[in-house]
């Protein structure tokens, strides 16, 4: 039975030993691919910068806007960066519609960047001098920061259009030497908000209320953090977090449908993982046997080709089976080898 087609934008990598974005981690792109799993191999479809007229809006769909976004009473601007990076002003009028922020100040690199820099700072701080060396290490200090009080006037602008003095907005306060944007209460992020849904899930002790949850965060993870900014470490370092947040939670939303078999569901979220990461062995797995076999086969056959019998019988002595959810075994016998 072959699955239905989604789309993902991703950077790539040629592999090339001459190329220097490749060496630099920088890659190329982000493209659009076209996934679907065949015959149960998941096969990949170059699509272009562009995605097709059906997967227009699909990490903004109306799913997503409400995934994470349960209380937005005080909220005046949303950001969406898993997958893209969109911008949205809650309408004056209604009070109600968002509007999706279309200022050509929006596309500059250096109002963007220092977005992405302050929404992947601890906190949501950012010195002005660490914001300088982080954007503009190649001039000098008096000119990196007249740009940065450019960008700054240029966001806040970009938050309340209609605020008169720009400079006393809340939701980009300058403090002595430091940047802070607003947190989740004002500015709401869906990175965070995929963070705290995750939170919730783990501190939730109904398998019930934990799939939900699980399943809104996976409505909101609609690709990479910030795929366009490759030049900085620290927000790659966020990015590997989140994907790796991702994964995980994939196969625990797999688990949680396979015990109580709802195997059609299992098998969709694993699609899904497999869609982005077709060597994800814990996932290629569970795929595989999860439909054919009982829990007890597939996890022992999972084992067997990557451990000991005798760590095996270590693990099942441990645990109860009934508390071993096979992509999580997986991933950890794996991971231990």
């Amino acid at each position: 039975m072959d699955s239905k087609i989604t789309y993902h934008q991703q950077v790539s990598y040629c592999g090339k030993p001459r190329c220097r974005r490749c060496r630099e981690g920088i890659g190329h792109g982000p493209y659009w691919y076209a996934y679907q799993t065949i015959n149960g191999r998941t096969v990949r479809t170059y699509v272009g910068k562009q995605p097709p007229a059906e997967a227009q809006g699909i990490g903004v769909g109306e799913d997503t806007r409400e995934a994470g976004a349960a209380d937005l009473t005080d909220v005046t601007v949303r950001l969406y960066v898993l997958g893209q990076f969109t911008l949205e002003r809650r309408d004056r009028q209604s009070g109600q519609r968002w509007q999706t922020v279309a200022d050509a100040s929006m596309q500059h690199s250096r109002v963007r960047s220092l977005l992405t820099c302050l929404i992947s700072a601890p906190g949501r701080k950012l010195g002005r001098e660490q914001a300088v060396e982080l954007l503009w290490p190649e001039l000098d200090f008096e000119t990196a920061t007249h740009r940065l009080d450019k960008a700054v006037h240029s966001l806040r602008q970009l938050f309340e259009p209609a605020r008169s003095r720009p400079a006393t907005s809340n939701l980009l306060l300058t403090e002595h030497a430091t940047l802070m944007l607003a947190d989740q209460s004002q500015l709401w992020i869906d990175a965070d908000a995929f963070d705290a849904l995750l939170a919730q899930a783990r501190a939730s002790s109904d398998p019930g209320k934990t799939e939900q949850l699980l399943e809104e965060a996976m409505l909101l993870y609609a690709g990479d953090y910030v795929p366009e900014e490759r030049h900085i470490e620290w927000i790659q370092t966020r990015r590997e977090s989140l994907q790796r947040s991702w994964i995980g939670l994939l196969l625990e939303l797999a688990d949680l449908r396979i015990a109580r078999e709802a195997i059609p569901g299992a098998i969709e979220t694993l699609d899904r993982l497999l869609a982005i990461d077709p060597a994800n062995e814990a996932a290629v797995l569970c795929r595989k046997r999860v439909p054919f076999t009982k829990r007890l086969s597939a996890a022992r056959s999972y084992h067997w080709q990557v451990r000991p019998q005798s760590l095996w019988r270590k693990t099942i002595r441990s645990r109860s089976l009934k508390r071993v959810p096979i992509c999580r075994l997986a991933a950890v016998t794996r991971a231990s080898s």
